[in-house]
């Protein structure tokens, strides 16, 4: 009876070995013929990975991982697999109009799920279909051109303080990371424009601030990985609640935003400045907006306006500070462009004897400048959506279900010779033919009713940061300059993984 008993544990054993795993094979592999039944172009996918086992095993940086993608085939569109998830992705600009604009109500969401643990990540990007509608057009007040010019003062306030801490590197004659400047003045902008609070960033270099930023910017590898997953197994991210948001950073934006809420609401009109949070807790208190509707319900607490204040946050900050940083990086090696922007910045300067929203306007060439870098270097290698209904693709009888996702391989679009010649050349002039930001092909922002609600705002920033670093100075080359730039495995933006490090002199 015992060596009955043994045989049949033996052969559980056995079954278990070789059928559970077959089993998971199986159930891994089972959609690899999703794309060749269809008749669509595609690389063959690797088990477990998909077509994305470099990225998720940290081996390459997005950047590099979608522009390799984008020239795999010369398609219009073609397939790839996020572990065992088919998703199309769009090289065709006629094809992105359609995804953004023409047929945007069919790819209205991003298909980013969200859970009740991780309350940071029911913010604006996020949100999908009536629920994003109706509280992106309550926070587009805050970015109107007008509202926008309002908050030039304090963008100047903070340049100045900026100023003085290049002035101070700059006698130094050492080797600075200018992305931490740039980071630190983001920072002190943010917190001005949107918040009403004085961070000083710039010089209290220990604040709760910074811990936040560095936490956001270095996040570990499980971090890392559940982002790059929970889209492709969404199920598993919901079920076991994953928070991918650092619990602390959550904390810090949950006291933050409690603290602000108390302060205007006992403050009255004596504290209001109609900024970020001014609008946020008059949504809060506005109990009968048609935001708090039907299905579409959104309780505006705490929270909520905690994730709204988060997003703003560190997309703001991750942006400008990244694109600031790049954009000093490449007029250090092309001192002739550094030389005719600094020419423009005095001249402008000179007749207006000061900066001001319009006297901005004018420094056109330091704009070209601006988006040759978010051509260079856009702030998200590829953008998504998911698509809501069955959908063919226009000019073929190809049909991706509800529930797919798509993507528009960005970085691989802004570096195709055939849209962009020479792409890896650093040349502003391109941005000449004003046809280029209209055509699909230049997609830093996004595109159409979904693109970055925060556009204007980010543009101003990385303009009055660039000539506060070149008003009085000049950045070069020095021997701790990573070149060409090695990019950040770990981030989910377009970054540096070794900084950004420049030498900054004075100005004879």
């Amino acid at each position: 009876m015992i060596e009955t008993f043994f045989n049949l544990l033996f052969n559980v054993y056995f079954i278990s070995l070789v059928f559970l795993p077959t089993l998971f094979y199986l159930y891994l592999t089972s959609t690899f013929n999703y794309w060749s039944d269809r008749g669509v172009l595609y690389k063959k996918p690797t088990i477990i990975f998909g077509n994305f086992k470099d990225l998720l095993l940290f081996r390459k940086s997005q950047p590099e991982i979608i522009k390799e993608m984008y020239n795999w085939f010369d398609s219009p569109f073609f397939g790839v697999f996020r572990v065992r998830s088919p998703i199309l992705v769009i090289r065709d600009p006629e094809l992105i109009k359609c995804v953004c604009v023409k047929d945007f109500k069919n790819f209205t969401n991003r298909g980013i799920p969200t859970n009740s643990q991780d309350p940071l990540s029911s913010h604006l990007f996020n949100l999908e279909g009536n629920k994003w509608k109706n509280l992106r057009s309550k926070l587009t007040p805050v970015f109107t051109a007008g509202r926008i010019k309002g908050m030039v003062p304090l963008l100047l306030e903070c340049s100045g303080i900026l100023e003085e801490v290049v002035n101070k590197v700059a006698i130094g004659n050492a080797p600075v990371d200018v992305r931490e400047l740039a980071v630190n003045f983001t920072i002190d902008v943010i917190g001005s424009c949107a918040f009403g609070i004085q961070i000083n960033a710039l010089t209290d270099k220990d604040s709760e601030f910074h811990r936040a930023v560095r936490k956001l910017s270095k996040p570990g590898y499980r971090t890392q990985l559940w982002r790059m997953l929970r889209t492709a197994i969404p199920r598993v991210y919901k079920f076991l609640r994953i928070q991918i948001t650092d619990p602390h950073v959550t904390k810090f934006f949950q006291n933050l935003v409690k603290q602000m809420i108390a302060l205007r609401e006992s403050g009255g009109n004596q504290t209001r400045r109609n900024d970020f949070m001014d609008l946020l807790v008059d949504l809060k208190r506005d109990n009968q907006s048609d935001l708090h509707s039907s299905e579409d319900n959104i309780e505006l607490d705490e929270n909520m306006i905690a994730a709204q204040v988060y997003v703003f946050f560190a997309a703001a900050n991750e942006t400008s500070s990244n694109t600031i940083a790049f954009c000093l990086h490449e007029l250090a090696k092309n001192p002739e462009i550094q030389k005719k922007v600094k020419e423009e910045i005095t001249l402008v300067l000179l007749i207006h004897k000061k900066l001001t929203y319009e006297s901005l306007q004018e420094m056109t060439y330091l704009e070209k400048i601006i988006l040759e870098t978010l051509r260079k270097y856009p702030p998200a290698a590829m953008i998504s959506r998911r698509s809501e209904n069955s959908y063919e693709i226009p000019g073929t009888k190809i049909k991706i279900p509800a529930g797919m996702r798509v993507i528009i391989p960005i970085y691989g679009i802004h570096h195709d010779p055939n849209y962009y010649p020479e792409p890896e050349q650093f040349n502003p002039d391109r941005f000449d033919d004003k046809n280029i930001t209209s055509s699909y092909t230049f997609l830093p922002f996004g595109e159409g009713p979904r693109n970055c609600i925060g556009k204007r705002f980010a543009m101003l920033v990385m303009k009055i940061g660039l000539i506060s670093f070149l008003k009085n100075h000049r950045v070069e080359i020095s021997h701790e300059t990573t070149i060409p730039i090695k990019f950040s495995t770990r981030s989910m933006v377009t970054t540096s993984a070794n900084g950004f490090w420049l030498n900054i002199h004075q100005d004879n």
